[in-house]
């Protein structure tokens, strides 16, 4: 009996805390993958709005200054015949005084620029270490591939370059400063090209960002187009292209089939390559939508991501664990005090068997074995005053 009683007892608490076990490990997980899935996802694009919301200003601050008061009366200075040197210069200040003030207001350029249709700079204004101020060493920018992506464009079109280092005749500048070039051509009143303006985005703006947003068990990157490090903590593998100090250092060098998989995507995508979570987001670049600057990417180990799934189940395992030892203790304790009446009981009736009819039956408790004991003690008395009168 009592083994029978331990046994069903056993099972009865296996059973629930095997289900419950089970069903809170398996929810539980999904759960916690899921939400460190979800805030990969939410951080990563959360970076990627932000550098969207710096950059969705500049083509209306563009097309603004293209149509400016001071831009006509330069144009104006530069096309007519009875205009005098002093006026083209008096409108050439007047636009850079312009240049300068905005300059001053919004500190997400780097640099604010005019250029003849032949690549040489009439107006420059540059905000370096805080501070704006209107450049009269001016430089020939002819060739220059941003500049001859705008000369071609019709008007209204702007052109956007890639993220890269900024130049000053012709060489990188120390220390380096990282921009992304908006263009857009200037037409006279009679529709002929007449220069192109050129803002220059601080891209330090939001690399600074990406920085900014460590963690011990993230690796966050940032690739252009072909794949070329804008962003990464191993700062030995930046600007690795042709266009700035061409070391090659790419993201397709370091991991092929990730790189391969990456350069092209033309939407936010999530790989898993077995040891991590790769969540991979387009960068845009506040003009359009059918192109970008590159892309975003962030990659967590699984052990990571699945580590507070982990412990969750250890919680579980531990749980059914305590619930079993707790079971088996009580269980014996039960079947201990409910068979222990019976075994006594059992031994009063042996004993009565062989003859031992002077020992009492102990009596304990209220219930039906209390009866049988009772019962059992009246059949001893009964038994023994038969004994004792037929012995007499």
């Amino acid at each position: 009996i009592r083994y029978k009683i331990l046994m069903s007892c056993l099972i009865m608490a296996i059973i629930p805390a095997v289900i419950v076990s089970t069903y809170g490990i398996y929810s539980t997980t999904k759960a916690l993958q899921l939400n460190s899935l979800r805030e990969q996802d939410t951080k990563i694009s959360l970076l990627n709005s932000q550098i969207d919301s710096i950059l969705s200003v500049v083509k209306s601050d563009l097309l603004y200054f293209r149509d400016s008061s001071t831009m006509r009366e330069l144009i104006g200075a530069m096309t007519s015949s009875n205009n005098s040197f002093q006026a083209l210069e008096t409108a050439r200040i007047r636009l850079s005084e312009d240049f300068f003030k905005f300059s001053k207001q919004r500190d997400i350029y780097y640099q604010l620029s005019f250029l003849s249709k032949y690549g040489k700079e009439i107006v420059k204004v540059k905000r370096d270490n805080g501070q704006s101020k209107i450049i009269t060493e001016l430089e020939d920018k002819k060739g220059r591939y941003y500049v001859n992506k705008t000369l071609v464009l019709n008007r209204d079109e702007v052109m956007v370059s890639n993220i890269d280092l900024n130049r000053s005749n012709g060489e990188i500048e120390e220390p380096n400063h990282a921009v992304i070039r908006y263009g857009t051509p200037i037409f006279d009143k009679f529709n002929r090209l007449q220069g192109i303006i050129i803002f220059s985005v601080s891209a330090n703006k939001f690399l600074n960002i990406l920085d900014g947003s460590d963690n011990k068990d993230e690796t966050l990157l940032m690739v252009d187009s072909d794949g070329y490090y804008l962003f990464n903590s191993d700062e030995k593998k930046l600007w690795g292209s042709s266009r700035d100090k061409n070391t090659g250092e790419r993201l397709q060098k370091d991991l092929p089939l990730l790189g391969n998989k990456i350069i092209g995507l033309k939407t936010p995508t999530t790989f898993y390559d077995g040891d991590n979570i790769i969540n991979v987001k387009l960068v845009g670049n506040g003009v359009d939508s059918y192109s970008n600057l590159g892309y975003m990417i962030s990659y967590l180990p699984k052990d990571s991501i699945f580590y507070p799934s982990i412990k969750a189940r250890e919680f579980y395992i531990i749980f059914t664990f305590i619930t079993l030892v707790l079971t088996i203790f009580f269980a014996l304790i039960i079947a201990k005090k409910i068979t222990r009446p019976i075994a006594n009981l059992t031994k009063a009736a042996y004993d009565m068997s062989k003859g031992d009819i002077e020992k009492p039956v102990e009596i304990e408790g209220n219930d039906e074995v209390n009866n049988l004991a009772l019962s059992l003690e009246r059949l001893r008395r009964s038994v023994k005053i038969l004994m004792a009168k037929y012995t007499s």
